[in-house]
């Protein structure tokens, strides 16, 4: 077993709401001050999205980024205990605009505790499948993959066939995407705070295709153990009737709700992503 899949492991074991969760906050943060990673990167991209800041102030947001990441690890360990428990640490506003059978897109990001917020939507009896990036150490994938099954999680790693994702929405239930991070090859070059790089068009293509709604969703942390998540207005879009110009149009609506998702908590932003990888 990996480094990384036996300290998620133990982090399981021992973490408790409360003081002790507070006692392996302040450690873990001791320990980011000292070796913070990606801290170049954490800085461009705020410096990018945030450009009214003074670099004073996007310098505490940076900070506040690694306390968020983490706050989400301690969460989402703490939830494997009760899943049941996300129900009490969400506050949920605007629930019943998911009711209903059709199904759709929902546009997640990873801004706020992106995997409480799965975990939310699972144990409030929603049909939903995630598409997720799967990491490379194969201890760490299958760690992870428990952690998020145990936890009510339905999900298909982005390699997957279109088929399998496409099946989702055509049983009329939820499919979860979070394109937030660089589209590499598979991309497309949408404008993102401004700058053109690379977007995942996932969302666009499944809503072209089948021309389910796309739905934001946005989660954010009021303090450790409690948030509160809503569902947005669905995206607009037309169909221009070429199917290239279609999903740029689409992409570009799902780059401009990202934007808003990033603005309302930037300090809960996973901001250490190498967004802007044309840009550095």
């Amino acid at each position: 077993m990996s480094f990384k899949a036996s300290a998620i492991r133990f982090l399981m074991k021992i973490v408790r709401p409360g003081a002790a969760a507070a006692c392996m906050a302040l450690f873990f943060k001791g320990l980011v001050r000292l070796v913070p990673i990606r801290k170049q990167t954490a800085a461009r991209n705020l410096e990018i999205a945030l450009p009214e800041k003074t670099p004073r102030e996007r310098g505490a947001i940076l900070w506040k980024t690694y306390d968020h990441l983490i706050w989400l690890g301690i969460e989402f360990a703490v939830l494997q205990r009760d899943p049941r428990l996300a129900l009490d640490w969400v506050d949920f506003e605007n629930e019943s605009a998911l009711d209903d059978s059709k199904g759709g897109i929902l546009l997640a990001s990873h801004v706020g505790n992106w995997e409480l917020c799965c975990s939310r939507l699972a144990q409030g009896g929603h049909d939903v499948t995630a598409i997720v990036r799967e990491s490379r150490d194969e201890g760490e994938r299958r760690v992870i993959a428990e952690m998020r099954a145990r936890a009510g999680w339905k999900f298909l790693s982005h390699k997957s066939p279109m088929t399998r994702a496409l099946a989702v929405l055509k049983k009329n239930a939820f499919l979860a995407i979070m394109p937030d991070q660089h589209g590499s090859s598979a991309g497309i070059a949408v404008p993102f705070f401004g700058l053109a790089t690379s977007t995942p068009q996932g969302p666009a293509v499944f809503a072209y295709l089948t021309k389910k709604p796309v739905i934001p969703v946005y989660i954010r942390r009021i303090r450790p153990f409690k948030h509160v998540m809503r569902v947005g207005e669905p995206i607009t879009w037309e169909d221009t009737g070429d199917r290239a110009r279609t999903i740029y149009g689409i992409t570009a609506a799902v780059n401009r709700e990202m934007e808003r998702m990033v603005r309302e908590a930037p300090d809960q932003w996973l901001a250490q992503h190498k967004r802007f990888k044309e840009h550095y």
